[in-house]
This record gives structure tokens, sequence and C-alpha cells, in this order.
């Protein structure tokens, strides 16, 4: 059994250990949720990015009105611990998955989305069975090419078949604009994202002149909020890694006011060369997706890549990494990070103030 690293300052926990500094990460949870309250806009954010309730928790307290997950089964983890606003991202196909979307709504809202005709008779079936009634959303393409409908006209048929279908119930439209985060220039970002958006929004004016209110307009995730956010017409954005502060956010979607909140505490454990040092960590505790993870206050230090427990460091002349010094990395994407871990340490003043389970961890179904 572990003993708990609450009370325990960093210079004695082991490594690697998953850190969140909690100064850092208030700032940004309180910069991203008065900048979508200052539009207008409900902020659901996508616990794919950290797995944890705790953490869901916490943004609920600072505007969140729930969360987006990915499977049924994060769906699960959010609702037993009380998470009463959940929307499925993604499709949810097959017996066993519309039997436990059904269960759920006894507990949560949990909605889902549907981009074909095929999706509806067994979800429907499901929920007349258990005697509930399950939230959709249609999904559209805003130009990803990965799953939603492609037109508007698509949207406003699916829609209605949406509303006929018994125990379904329409409740709008959702997007995402994915292909943007990329973009380096912000004013072709913003004319990127605007171009996507209008897809979502041309697609909810078609469905409401047929008669049919789009109550949620759902899109956005922290790689594009700043932009998104200031669309007229968005009722809500899935913004959530973006708390975090990766180097993905702020460096490959270049996230602006944000500072970085997690980190992996690693040992060095080998000094091969002068210039060169081998730290406890390697893809099976930290993430190089897009961009390599760095050292914190060791701006003479590059992590050159990444093996299995391994990662190789090429030291500066003026850096004198030491074996057995502790060293702050900074993933390259916090979502990739967070799932290799079971537990996230949560500090402040050097000192571990909380440590939150990440019960979605390998929550796949």
């Amino acid at each position: 059994m572990l003993l708990s690293s609450i009370g325990r300052t960093l210079e004695v926990l082991d490594t690697p250990a998953l850190l969140l500094d909690l100064d850092a990460f208030e700032a940004n949870v309180q910069t991203m949720a008065k900048h979508l309250a200052s539009r207008n806009v409900q902020w659901r954010p996508h616990a794919k990015a950290f797995k944890c309730p705790a953490i869901a928790h916490e943004l609920r307290k600072s505007g969140a009105i729930g969360v987006t997950v990915a499977k049924v089964s994060e769906a699960e983890v959010m609702a037993s611990a009380g998470i009463a606003d959940i929307l499925i991202a993604h499709m949810v196909v097959g017996p066993s998955k519309v039997a436990r979307l059904a269960a759920l709504q006894r507990h949560s809202d949990v909605k889902a989305t549907v981009d074909h005709l095929d999706q509806l008779e067994p979800m429907g079936s499901a929920a007349v069975r258990a005697g509930v009634e399950v939230g959709i959303l249609v999904d559209v393409d805003l130009g990803m090419r990965r799953c939603g409908v492609r037109s508007a006209e698509a949207a406003v048929e699916l829609a209605h078949r949406v509303s006929d279908t018994p125990g379904l119930r329409f409740d709008g439209l959702m997007g995402y604009e994915g292909h943007t985060l990329f973009i380096p220039d912000p004013d072709a970002k913003r004319h990127a994202i605007g171009e996507a958006i209008g897809r979502l929004l041309a697609a909810s004016k078609a469905v409401e002149d047929a008669g049919l209110p789009c109550r949620i307009l759902s899109a956005g995730g922290s790689g594009s909020y700043q932009f998104t956010s200031d669309i007229p017409g968005i009722t809500e954005l899935q913004a959530g890694g973006g708390v975090f502060a990766c180097r993905y956010y702020t460096e490959i979607c270049r996230v602006e006011g944000h500072q970085p909140a997690i980190a992996v505490l690693a040992t060095v454990v080998s000094r091969p060369e002068a210039n060169r040092a081998i730290l406890d960590i390697g893809r099976k505790s930290i993430s190089d997706f897009q961009t390599p993870p760095v050292l914190a206050g060791h701006p003479g230090c590059q992590v050159l890549g990444l093996s299995a427990e391994h990662a190789t460091v090429e030291v500066a002349s003026d850096e004198s990494l030491r074996i057995g010094e502790r060293v702050m990395v900074i993933p390259g994407y916090s979502d990739f990070t967070f799932v290799l871990h079971d537990r996230i340490l949560a500090h402040r003043n050097g000192m571990v103030e909380a440590c939150w389970n990440l019960l979605g961890r390998g929550m796949l179904q």
C-alpha cells in the first residue's frame, strides 16, 4: 500500500512523479473561465485531457457546466463522482455501450453524439427499455474529415430522425475545428476557425429553420478557444487541456496567457559524457507528441530523445546536472502524459497539498 504523499515536500518524493503546480493551474483555470464568461460562452472541458474527477470538480468550482468525455467508461467514472452534465463527444455504438449509456441517465444527464442514421435505433431502443431519454447532438464535420455529417442538409435530416426516434431527444449540434490548431499566423488561424465554425452555424440555422431548436452548439478545444469563443452563436466550448499549459498548447497551438502547470519530476541517473545526461523517465512516463519535453529552469539542457524508460539530455557546458539531482520536466503533451500515471500530486510552496487519482485512466470502452 502506498503511503500518502500529502504534506510531504517535493524534495522527498520518489521519481518519476506527475506533479501539478496549484498556483499556475488555478491561474490558468481563471484565465480560461474568465475569457469564456466574458463572451457568454459556457465551459464544458474535455476530461480526456486529465481523466480525473477531482480536477473536473475543481473546474466546476470555476464555472464549468460539466465535462466532455470520449468514452462511455469515462462518463461512468465522471457520473459516479457526481458530475451531473456529461457529453460523450464520440460515437456510442454496440449493444453494451448503448445499454450503459441508457443506464447512466438515472445518475447524470449524459448526452451522446451521432452522425449516421444507423446509430439511432439501437440507442433509442436501449433508452426505451430503460425507461429514460438520451439527449443527442448531431456531429457536423467542420473540415477535419473525421466524424460528422458533411452538410447542413444532412444535419437537418439527421436531426429530424433523432427527434422522431423514441427514447432520443434532439439537443443541438457539435463540431470540432481541430484542423486549424497548428496554423502559426494568428490572422490566418482566426480566418480558418471562422470558416470552420461557419459550417456549424450554417447547419444550426438550417436545423432551426426546419423547426428544431438547437439548444446546444458545442465546439472548440484549448488550441482554438481564444478565437472560437469570439464567434457569436456558439453556446459552449470543450477546452480542457489548456489549463495545464504543456508545450503542445503553448508552443504548437500558441495559446496565450497560460503558464506551465504540469511537470514530471525526474532524477538524473547517469552522466555517460560531459555533454550528456540520462533521466529516469521515458515514453512510459512522459509524452513528446509534437514537441519534446523541456527541463524547467535548465535552458542549457535539451531533451534529445525518449526511449521506454530513459530520457537522453544534451547538457550545455554551463550546466551541471549531477547524478541524483532531480529536475522538473514539462511534457510535450499533457493529454498523453496523464494516461501514463495513476495519480497526480498537486503542490504549492514546495509541499504536496493533494493527491488526485486519475480514475479515468485505462477507461477505453
